[in-house]
Order: structure tokens, then C-alpha cells, then sequence
């Protein structure tokens, strides 16, 4: 696999189970809230940490993007006219 596949196939899983986490287990309980306790997020910046997990996923496409294919050929340098 080449490096960049792989750094974009990290980025993607570590988005999606941050956002899976924050929204599964860090966010205020599932159901009707009976009171005002159960309305609250168990953790203060669960919605913050979604945001950012999403953010990452998209980001994936552009390591993916920006970094080099490795197959690319570079060009010969050119050398100085002779005098």
C-alpha cells in the first residue's frame, strides 16, 4: 500500500470513529429526556469533537490529494549553455 493511500485510510478511520465516539458515547443520552439532566451532554464538548471527526474525514480526500504519487517522474534538469 502505498503512503499515502495509507495516511489517507488513517485519517478517514480515525474521523469516522471520533465522530462515532463523541456522537455514540459522549453526547446526551438516547431516548426522551425526563429531566433537565438527561437533556445535557455527558461530555461538554461532545458536539466540538463531532465537528472535528467529520472535519477529519473530509480532510482524508486531501492528504490524499497533496501528497505525491511516487510514480511520478521528475524531469531532467537542464544544464547551463556552454560559453
Amino acid at each position: 500500500m502505498k503512503t499515502r493511500t495509507l495516511l489517507a485510510v488513517l485519517t478517514l478511520i480515525a474521523g469516522i470513529g471520533l465522530a462515532a465516539v463523541s456522537y455514540l458515547f459522549l453526547a446526551a443520552p438516547l431516548g426522551r429526556p425526563t429531566a433537565e439532566s438527561l437533556s445535557n451532554p455527558r461530555f461538554p464538548f461532545a458536539a466540538a469533537l463531532f465537528v472535528v471527526g467529520i472535519v477529519a474525514v473530509f480532510a482524508s480526500a486531501v492528504v490524499y490529494e497533496v501528497l505525491p504519487d511516487g510514480r511520478e517522474q521528475r524531469a531532467p534538469a537542464r544544464q547551463a549553455p556552454s560559453r
